[in-house]
């Protein structure tokens, strides 16, 4: 019995041990500034449009290089919306650091759906998206 309460103990403790080491954040480097998003536009670009209304929307994963390396960025993306609602011409704008989190910005963008605009397709719409501490988050 004393055999069974040793390994059961063991076992617990190597449990409670693996759940207290989920990795967290270090930043090794300041927040950039936040960018003037509407500094990157047009008068008559999406952003002083219709409002969008997500139907499926996910932010887009931490990449797992820049946040062993503690780094944090935010990304401007282009896109338009089309008539049905879906993304395309998914682009970079601007990012910083420059290219750290291109790809998981892009690929998550690509992802969204809206629900159709009433007006008509929209061009030109700009996203902001912040990684920071770890975590992402949208911009305004």
């Amino acid at each position: 019995m004393r055999f069974y309460l040793a390994i059961f103990g063991l076992f617990a403790s190597g449990l409670m041990w693996s759940c207290s080491t989920a990795p967290y954040f270090k930043p090794k480097s300041e927040y950039p500034p936040d960018p003037w998003v509407k500094g990157y536009s047009n008068p008559d670009d999406c952003l002083g449009g219709e409002q969008l209304a997500a139907r499926k929307f996910y932010l887009p994963d931490y990449p797992r290089t820049a946040f062993n390396a503690g780094r944090q960025g935010w990304v401007i993306v282009r896109l338009d919306v089309t008539q049905a609602g879906e993304t395309e011409n998914v682009t970079i704008e601007r990012s910083v650091p420059a290219g750290t989190f291109d790809g998981a910005a892009k690929q998550a963008v690509r992802e969204w759906q809206f629900e159709p605009p009433k007006s008509g397709p929209m061009s030109d719409c700009r996203v902001l998206l912040r990684f920071r501490l770890g975590g992402v988050s949208l911009g305004a």
